[in-house]
Parts: C-alpha cells; sequence; structure tokens
C-alpha cells in the first residue's frame, strides 16, 4: 500500500504538468481555433527565464530571490503570449500586419548597424570594392537605414494579411515557433542541463509510513490552483466573451466583441499557465532544452480528452494520464509508461467520442 500511494501521488504530480500544458492548449484554442504546438516551448522559455533571474551569478545567473524571480518569469510568459500573438498570429486572422512590420523593420535596423559597424558587408557582397573591416557608425546607420524602410515595405505591402482565416497557416506557424524558440534557447542558454532548484525541492514529509515530497504536493496543489482559477475565469466579462467566439465567431463579432484583443488575452493566459507548468515540472526534475519534448504530447493528449473545449474534462484527462503512466511503470512494467498516454486516449474515445467533454463540436481540419 505504502508503495501504490507513492506511485498515485508520483502520478499525480507529472498528471499536474500534463493537465497545466493541456489547459493552455485549450484556452488558446477558445480563442483563435488552432492547436498551438509551441505551447510547452513557450513554457520552457519562461522556465529558463525564472532559473537565470533566480541561479546564483557564478553559475550564469542573475540571483535574485526565488519568489522575485518567478513572479517575473510569469509576467514575462505572459508578455510573450500577448507579443506573439499581436505580432505573428494576427495577420493570419484577418487583421493588420502593421505591428509585425514596425518590430520587423527596428530588429533588423538594429542587427544591420551593430553588423555593419563591426563586420562590414556580408561576405555575399565579395564584388563590392571595399575593405572587410567595418565602417563608421554614420555609415553603417545610413546603410541600416535603407533597410529598415525596404523590410517595413515587403511585409507591409508584399506580405497581405489573409482575407479568410485558414487554420492551416496558423498551424505551421506554431509548429515554426517551436522549433524556433528551441533553437533560441539553445543560443541563450546553451544545451548544457541546469539544475532549477526551489525551496521545497528534496524536502519530503512522511505520510504515515509513506514519504512524499513537498514538490509532489506543491505542483499537484498548484495545478489545482490554476485549474480553478481557470474556470472562474471564464464565468468573468472576459470569458464569456472567449467562450462566445469559441461557439460562433462569426456571430460574437457580428455583436461588438473584439475577436482580436479576447485572442490576445487568451494567449497571455495560456503562455502563463504554459510558464507555470515548465518551471513546476523542471524545478522537481532537471532543466533542460528537451524538457518541453515530452509534456507537449501528453499536454494534446488531455486537450483531446477534454473535447478541446472542457477545462474540467482536460484537467481529469492530464491526472488520468499521469496516474495511469505512474501504476503501470510501478505495478507491471516501465516499459509499458510510454504507451499509457495512447492507451488512455483511444479507450476514453471508444467510449465517449467528445471525451470527458459534455459537448461534442465539429471542427474545421
Amino acid at each position: 500500500m505504502d508503495q501504490l500511494l507513492q506511485q498515485i501521488v508520483a502520478g499525480l504530480e507529472s498528471g499536474s504538468s500534463y493537465a497545466l500544458i493541456g489547459l493552455a492548449i485549450v484556452v488558446i484554442m477558445k480563442s483563435t481555433d488552432v492547436p498551438n504546438f509551441a505551447m510547452a516551448e513557450m513554457g520552457l522559455v519562461a522556465a529558463f527565464m525564472a532559473w537565470f533571474l533566480s541561479a546564483d551569478p557564478d553559475k550564469g545567473g542573475v540571483g535574485w530571490p526565488f519568489w522575485l524571480a518567478i513572479v517575473l518569469a510569469l509576467a514575462f510568459a505572459a508578455v510573450f503570449g500577448a507579443v506573439t500573438q499581436f505580432l505573428l498570429v494576427r495577420p493570419l486572422t484577418g487583421l493588420s500586419n502593421q505591428p509585425l512590420a514596425v518590430c520587423a523593420a527596428i530588429g533588423l535596423g538594429y542587427a544591420s548597424v551593430r553588423f555593419l559597424n563591426k563586420e562590414g558587408l556580408p561576405t555575399f557582397f565579395d564584388w563590392f570594392p571595399i575593405t572587410d573591416e567595418g565602417f563608421p557608425l554614420w555609415v553603417a546607420t545610413i546603410l541600416a537605414i535603407f533597410t529598415v524602410a525596404l523590410t517595413y515595405l515587403i511585409i507591409r505591402y508584399w506580405v497581405k494579411p489573409l482575407s479568410k482565416v485558414d487554420h492551416f497557416p496558423l498551424l505551421l506557424l506554431t509548429i515554426g515557433l517551436n522549433f524556433a524558440l528551441g533553437s533560441m534557447i539553445e543560443n541563450i542558454w546553451g544545451s548544457t542541463p541546469k539544475r532549477f532548484d526551489a525551496p521545497w525541492s528534496g524536502e519530503t514529509f512522511d505520510l504515515g509510513s509513506t514519504r512524499i515530497g513537498w514538490d509532489q504536493v506543491v505542483t499537484i496543489a498548484v495545478g489545482i490552483a490554476i485549474a480553478i482559477g481557470m474556470a472562474l475565469f471564464f464565468w468573468s466579462k472576459w470569458g464569456v466573451r472567449m467562450r462566445a467566439i469559441a461557439e460562433d465567431g462569426h456571430t460574437a463579432r457580428l455583436l461588438g466583441i473584439n475577436a482580436g484583443r479576447v485572442s490576445l488575452i487568451a494567449w497571455a493566459i495560456g503562455t502563463f499557465v504554459a510558464g507555470a507548468a515548465m518551471i513546476l515540472n523542471t524545478s522537481s526534475t532537471v532543466l533542460e532544452l528537451g524538457s518541453a519534448e515530452g509534456l507537449i504530447l501528453k499536454g494534446f493528449i488531455a486537450a483531446v480528452l477534454g473535447g478541446f473545449t472542457s477545462l474540467g474534462g482536460t484537467f481529469a484527462g492530464g491526472l488520468l494520464i499521469g496516474v495511469g503512466e505512474a501504476l503501470a511503470g510501478g505495478q507491471i512494467s516501465t516499459s509499458l509508461q510510454p504507451t499509457i498516454a495512447l492507451l488512455v486516449v483511444v479507450v476514453v474515445l471508444l467510449v465517449a467520442p467528445g471525451g470527458f467533454s459534455r459537448t461534442a463540436r465539429t471542427r474545421e481540419v
């Protein structure tokens, strides 16, 4: 019985992380109506930011207090999600691409000034009769101004926003964003695994004759708290608007609901939740580039079990997957663990095609 209880608690811990990633996916599905394959990777960026802010300076961090680092990292996650929606998702949902054009032009202009001042022209301009040394700052600035103008015009007038919302470009965007964020993490923080120690890491207590880790209790408790908070949010004014967009986006827009603003809030909330999931998961294991790979699949399976609409069904699905993996690994064989999630989703969908959701809704694919 002691072993069984330990396995159940361990399963609830991992299941809470799966459930939180699933909840983040469902929130964005309710506004953008597209699965975000970069959800766990976006949360991993927030986890690395939390480690960077809290780690000792001799380990490559800033050394700020742990709780301040967590708050700032979660705030960064929300802003990061909102910026992603504002710059990248908007043009693919029929809205203006001007924010993307302005930011891309300024970013490329800044990079051009630094490169031209330090290196000169790129190597493919070797036919140009100048030295390989960098330009003076004023010359680099003038050349960068032309780069800024050209970049803005190309994006603003040649890369037109879609007149009709198509799910396929949005899907490809999230897949590409997943790989881009992985490359960014590797370039900024490297590929060496890092230990992200929380105040509760390694601390245990005895429940009868069963030893329980505080990291397990914290992960489960925070997962439940976030799930309850999200359920309450969907009864608020903005939550009702988000539900209206999910049910019938065209009618909701005719009624005056600002779909772009609702989507921006949803992306901010989803990335915040994903950041919390990755911080909890990596503080009890290890923080590394591949931390998001296993969670995104389990998160999607949890979202499928919730019918991509039900928050409660998604959370229950994540817990079910986690407990199923832990019991199968502890009672039968660890070789069964990778297949449990797929077995669970197949069995549940055979019995109830809508998953744990009370209603099944047809979606465009």
